[in-house]
């Protein structure tokens, strides 16, 4: 029965009796497709050297004792008969004994580990039952060329190669990395040797072949180059498939899982019209895919992976005529002893990459006075059939260039301007040392990563909460394209057990930001430090910022978002606004900026409760409490009942929409604590509610920006918004009604589905501009209807002294009415609209009499 496929195991799948023990097991799975199976040397563990290490060492002193206690270990442990290997240490020993040039003695000496092996694995593989045989290279026909220490197998080997196995009557165990010439000479097939000799079979052959080693395939990078927890988190992911291109490409930057030389097999194999395909699975996790090797082009511009050179040189020389680029030409050809790797000439600029800096490379610099040799670079390559006609790749590869952070005031780039190279399957850069490590996992995040994102929590209270809890319960991760891992997380107590959370807690913060998982730093914590230092330094390490913290934006917007702009990254903060209202999404995608001419909002939720429940007759100390037994308002109030609150969420909304920075100190405000029982009768009198409103208007003057409660007529959409609920009302070009958003202002939910938004768009948003100082219209000419009430001892003339002190300013009345209560009198009118600068004289005029008690003036749409 003919071969059905050939199985690989190299040196870490040979080095213990239990590893012994599952290759067997592996074979024996393979039993129904008649294998043929190729070995490496036995390799090395923690308490023992490599076999090769010690073939090598017999050259200068030829002592076969620890060899020999390797092997004879395996042999007692496996139950194979000790005198085994006799006369295969009889044979090495003779080739000792030879005199012959060094190279050819090494090639006779290093290739024994393998033959070794493969009579053990006749052996054992005989002690279960298989009919095997263990061959010698000159046995089977691996005939190579005399390159010694990196010989090639001949094309023309192949056939008698298949002819041989074809014969044989059991299983064939064959040596990998040996060869021998045309003369009988034996030689050794270099790096990845075994991996060869098994490529070189399966496509004498025409069959698939399996290598097996200690990992799982081709990984998409280097294990050793993402950090720590990275790799805990199950990092570099196993590729699937690769074409042969891509191989090849992945093996000549260091991809140590296969070699070049295997994929040279695989083109002998194509010339017979057959498509080699090879398959790199894992001894230890056979069950596992592994990765495919084949012929046939992957689909076109996906990456596959990213490998890279380090210590290389890049040589740069400035040329004053192109015509001296031809003897610079020839001159870095003749270097000896170097591999040119990539080359680029534009505008009297010559550059060269080479894989080493050799003496004569350092000579050659010096033979141009204007030129500079960069030592010690890092060619990096990304891999990918077509990549250069995926655009969207290309643009992911060059934001992860662009988005290398930097150190204060440095102004070389990370990466050479020149050589960069895309070919049909690479695209290849040169990054300088010191930015190798954060670009590759800038890439690896970019390109393999893409529809992941680490989330690192500052805070898990009870918008942090809501955040998990949206995550676990509602997310769609189709819909967001992504999927959020949250890894870590910041908190008071970390002993406190969080629901949906599974992650790392720590109590201290700084341990999120220097995490090298998270891509993006949910700040929620509060406050203003260290709110705002862990927010820096988050955006200084290349992290992206989601926010809810307004304070600390109204406070230190300009410098957070300067530092934003800076490091190329995002600071979102659409929670920080109006809870789960998108009103900053909706004005970031309005076409122009002119669009938005005003906003009216409710912007506090706490005050919309307050005044909700006073309109229906409660007072103002008794629906405080309820709101803060309900956790709508804090402990102290302040902030939500005087206006300031709002008037943060005022200045960032209106920073955004009318770009400038709007300090939220000089926005006018009003608070709660003045309003009584009359006003709420008197403004459904006027069919009016009361609300508390934050206002912005563009005007040729300027910004028109106040905070206050303000009656609104009832056939207004913000008239109708109640209780602990949020609106925004924009005021657009060429549209008389508002474009009105109403949701909830608080709790965990509403505001998490905010913060969820953003994490979602991240990567569609952009870095605010850079914001100039608002010019802001005074609040003294701002032109608004009016109500106005005066609270004041019941008295003749008091009615008329209030009439006078309007006149005075100019002011009319559209309605007036007079209320008496036991003590006093409240004197209540609806002016037509005048300047609040007028409004306030009034008030003044009013509060100076000895008969008024208390003066009351509330804007009116």
């Amino acid at each position: 029965m003919r071969p059905k496929i050939v199985l690989k195991f190299g040196g870490t799948s040979l080095a213990t009796p239990e590893s012994w023990g599952k290759v067997l097991d592996i074979i024996e799975s393979k039993r129904a497709l008649n294998p043929v199976v190729v070995v490496s040397a036995v390799g090395s563990t923690k308490n023992r050297a490599k076999v090769t290490d010690l073939l090598q060492a017999l050259i200068s002193e030829p002592k076969l004792g620890p060899l020999q206690e390797i092997h004879e270990g395996l042999l007692e442990s496996l139950g194979l008969a000790t005198d085994l290997l006799t006369d295969l240490w009889e044979q090495l020993l003779a080739h000792l004994q030879t005199d012959l040039p060094l190279e050819e003695k090494l090639d006779r000496v290093m290739g024994w580990g393998e033959r070794l092996s493969a009579r053990m694995m006749g052996a054992a593989l005989r002690s279960r039952g298989w009919e095997a045989q263990d061959l010698a290279p000159e046995e089977l026909g691996l005939v190579s060329d005399d390159r010694f220490q990196d010989a090639s197998i001949l094309e023309s080997s192949l056939e008698p190669i298949a002819q041989k196995i074809f014969q044989l009557r059991g299983l064939p165990v064959v040596p990998g990395y040996v060869g021998v010439t045309a003369d009988g000479r034996p030689t050794t097939l270099g790096r990845g040797g075994s991996d060869y000799t098994a490529a070189i079979v399966g496509a004498a052959l025409k069959r698939e072949v399996e290598i097996f080693t200690d990992v799982d395939g081709v990984a998409t990078t280097n294990p050793n180059f993402l950090p720590k927890p990275f790799r805990e988190e199950g990092h570099p992911h196993t590729i699937p498939q690769l074409s042969h291109e891509e191989a090849y490409q992945m093996a000549a930057f260091g991809s140590k899982v296969l070699y070049q030389k295997c994929l040279a097999a695989a083109t002998m194999a194509s010339r017979k019209g057959r498509h080699l395909r090879l398959t790199v699975k894992n001894t230890f996790n056979p069950d596992h895919p592994g990765t495919v090797l084949q012929g046939h082009r992957s689909p076109a511009g996906v990456p596959k992976g990213i490998t890279a050179l380090e210590g290389v040189p890049v040589l740069t020389v400035y040329l004053d005529r192109e015509d001296d680029y031809r003897p610079l030409w020839r001159m870095v050809e003749e270097l000896p002893g170097v591999r040119l790797l990539m080359a680029s000439y534009s505008s009297g600029r010559a550059s060269f990459v080479f894989d080493q800096c050799t003496a004569e490379v350092q000579q050659l610099e010096k033979q141009f006075p204007d030129s500079h040799l960069s030592k010690d670079q890092v060619l990096l390559k990304v891999v990918g059939d077509a990549i250069g006609e995926n655009h969207e790749i290309l643009a992911a590869i060059h934001q992860s260039i662009e988005w290398l952070p930097r150190a204060e005031g440095e102004v070389v780039p990370p990466v050479h301007k020149s050589p960069q190279l895309l070919t049909d399957s690479t695209f290849e850069i040169v990054v300088r040392k010191r930015h190798f490590q954060a670009l590759l996992l800038q890439l690896y995040r970019q390109l393999f990563c893409r529809h992941e994102l680490y989330c690192g929590m500052l805070g898990l209270g009870t918008v942090g909460s809501g955040v998990l809890y949206y995550q676990s319960h509602l997310a769609d991760s189709a819909k967001a394209r992504s999927q959020w891992r949250f890894p870590i997380a910041a908190v008071r107590d970390a002993d406190k057990k969080r629901e949906h959370f599974s992650g790392k807690l720590v109590t201290d913060p700084q341990q999120v930001v220097d995490d090298p998982r998270v891509d993006v730093v949910l700040e929620l914590m509060g406050g203003l430090e260290p709110a705002r230092s862990l927010i820096l330094q988050s955006l200084s390490r290349g992290k992206h910022v989601v926010t809810a913290n307004k304070a600390v934006l109204a406070e230190h917007g300009l410098e957070l978002f300067a530092a934003a702009r800076k490091h190329n990254r995002i600071l979102a903060f659409e929670a920080s606004v109006c809870g789960e209202i998108p009103v900053l999404d909706v004005v970031r995608h309005m076409p122009s900026n002119q669009d938005v001419q005003g906003v009216l909002a409710i912007a506090n939720g706490t005050s919309n409760y307050i005044l909700t429940h006073m309109s229906a007759g409660q007072p103002y100390e008794e629906v405080l409490a309820a709101a803060q037994q309900a956790g709508f308002a804090e402990a102290d109030p302040y902030f939500d009942v005087s206006g300031a609150d709002a008037s943060q969420k005022l200045a960032l909304l209106s920073s955004l929409i009318f770009h400038c920075w709007v300090p939220w100190q000089e926005i006018r405000r009003q608070g709660l604590e003045e309003l009584l029982p009359v006003d709420f009768a008197s403004a459904q009198r006027f069919q009016c509610a009361i609300r508390p409103l934050s206002c912005a208007r563009r005007t040729a003057d300027g910004l028109e920006l106040w905070t206050s409660p303000a009656l609104v007529p009832l056939e207004h959409p913000l008239a109708s918004v109640r209780q602990e609920t949020n609106a925004v009302a924009l005021q657009l070009a060429g549209r008389d009604e508002p474009f009105t958003m109403v949701g909830k202002g608080a709790g965990p939910l509403p505001t998490a589905r905010s913060v969820v938004r953003d994490l979602t768009q991240l990567r569609q948003m952009t870095a605010l501009p850079p914001l100039q100082p608002a010019s802001l219209r005074d609040w003294r000419s701002v032109v608004q209807g009016w109500y106005l009430r005066c609270s004041v001892t019941d008295q003749p003339g008091v009615f008329a002294a209030v009439a006078t002190a309007l006149a005075e300013q100019g002011l009319s009345i559209r309605e007036a009415t007079q209320i008496a209560e036991a003590d006093r009198a409240h004197i209540v009118l609806a002016l037509q609209p005048c300047s609040w600068g007028q409004v306030e004289q009034v008030k003044q005029a009013i509060s100076a009499h000895s008969w008024s008690r208390e003066v009351l003036c509330l804007p009116t749409l």
